[in-house]
């Protein structure tokens, strides 16, 4: 352990320690490529004017990320506003008059119960004559959804409402004897009206009552059959975490922005990127210009095909995969693995090709998975007929254009894997704004170490043809 430890520093230290040249072994060149960026940004933010733009540029895109979220979140929060008053109304339209008076019989003996209990700051709920009072408002509302129809959610919604109402007013009737207590009224009002709410569903399902004993401060909700966004919050003292489908959905809308906010301000770290080739001592990519914030319509056509071709590309192994887990029976564990690997693989390519020295980079043989599905039809020569010959030619075709960095990635795997992960890390909210401008020098760095370089006689790549 002490020597993987000591493989993994000093890759991460090669870069300052050693320049124009690759660390040996496996482990250092990962974390070499991995460290790259930040030793890039490091060596490029030592001059102040420089740091002093990038802060302001990478503050202003994270302030602008953060804006455009919170008045996603607000819309959200007022959705969900209208949706409860929305479900309050039906509720009160489907509880029967006799139910409804059954409720409130039950919230005035709760209030009673409260009332009696003294000061709110005591007022836990765990007196007898309290518990009382909620058990026989929980049950009035098991009866009103098993006897009566009513559904469930609006039995438990009309109970806990009528709770928190009883505990409100019990709370006021203390603050009149101390006003200093307002805000304890109000809580214990939401505590009991959320421990009705929790009692009855359980009560309604069947399932058991949890134990009285608190648990972690922090736990996961419970994940229902089916598609469900159910957002954190915080229910007696306890934050849920809600259900993996709303923090997709929320990482998915966050990165859609954090990528607007990119666009419109993406020549500020092309200048970045510039300054930073410059202050690592190689040669820029990217000409000096003047930023400004604007809408580039032909870089985002252009950004629109890669990540069309990323796509077709990563699908078209599914194939091969479902061929190679046949045999058992297509495993879930081996397909899910293989497929992730196979994803990887092209995060690491499209990383390399971050450089337009990816473009140029000498080809001498057909890439990895052509050389094996060629050793595989030497043994297995069905391979080489009908639908399997086309999927060969359709693969073949695909990768022609991108022949130049999968050659690069093969001589340089590990660094190359190295950045990808940095690069994948990088990438989500708001880390981009802040690593995207080192990403493209960091390549051009490790194809510059690249063992295989092309001719002086070889034209250079179009400006910004690299991804």
């Amino acid at each position: 352990m002490r020597n993987w430890w000591n493989e993994a520093r000093g890759g991460a230290e090669h870069f300052q320690a050693v320049r124009g040249a690759l660390p040996e072994g496996r482990i250092r060149q990962f974390f070499y490529g991995a460290s790259l960026p930040f030793h890039i940004a490091r060596t490029t933010l030592a001059d102040a004017p420089t740091r002093a733009r990038y802060l302001r540029v990478t503050c202003l895109q994270t302030a602008f990320l953060v804006a455009l979220t919170g008045l996603w979140a607000a819309n959200n929060f007022q959705e969900e506003t209208a949706a409860k008053a929305k479900r309050a109304e039906q509720v009160s339209r489907a509880l029967s008059p006799e139910a409804e008076a059954r409720l409130e019989q039950r919230a005035r003996e709760l209030e009673a119960a409260l009332g009696a209990k003294g000061p709110q700051g005591t007022a836990s709920g765990d007196t007898p004559s309290v518990s009382d009072a909620v058990s026989a408002l929980v049950e009035e509302a098991v009866n009103a959804a098993k006897e009566d129809g009513v559904a469930p959610d609006e039995a438990a919604s009309a109970a806990g409402d009528a709770a928190e109402e009883a505990a409100d007013r019990a709370g006021a009737a203390e603050a009149a004897k101390a006003s200093d207590e307002e805000e304890d009224g109000e809580a214990l009002g939401q505590q009991v009206s959320a421990t009705v709410r929790a009692a009855i569903q359980q009560a309604i399902r069947g399932t058991p009552q949890a134990p009285k004993e608190k648990g972690p401060a922090i736990q996961k909700e419970p994940q229902k059959k089916g598609f469900n966004i159910d957002k954190p919050e915080l229910r007696q003292g306890v934050f849920f975490l809600g259900s993996w489908e709303f923090w997709v959905l929320f990482f998915t809308s966050l990165s859609a922005v954090q990528w607007l906010v990119v666009a419109l301000s993406r020549d500020f770290h092309t200048v970045m990127s510039r300054e930073a080739s410059l202050a690592t001592g190689i040669a820029p990519e990217d000409p000096e210009i003047a930023p400004r914030v604007r809408l580039n319509i032909p870089w985002i056509k252009a950004k629109l095909r890669r990540r069309w071709r990323a796509f077709v590309l990563f699908a078209l192994g599914f194939p091969a995969v479902a061929l190679i887990t046949a045999p058992v029976c297509w495993s879930d564990v081996l397909f899910t693995t293989l497929s992730t690997a196979w994803g990887f693989w092209w995060l690491v390519v499209f990383s390399a090709a971050k450089s337009e020295r990816a473009w140029v980079s000498p080809v001498s043989r057909p890439p990895w998975f052509l050389r094996g599905w060629a050793a595989m039809a030497r043994v297995l020569p069905f391979l080489r007929w009908g639908p399997f010959r086309w999927y060969e030619g359709l693969l073949t075709r695909r990768t022609e254009d991108i022949a130049s960095p999968i050659a690069s990635v093969e001589r340089q795997p590990w660094a190359f894997s190295g950045l990808a992960l940095s690069r994948f890390v990088g990438s989500l909210p708001p880390f981009r704004c802040f690593t995207r401008p080192f990403m493209s020098v960091a390549a051009a760095h490790l194809h510059s170490l690249d063992p295989q370089q092309p001719s002086k006689n070889a034209a250079p790549p179009a400006h910004d043809v690299g991804d």
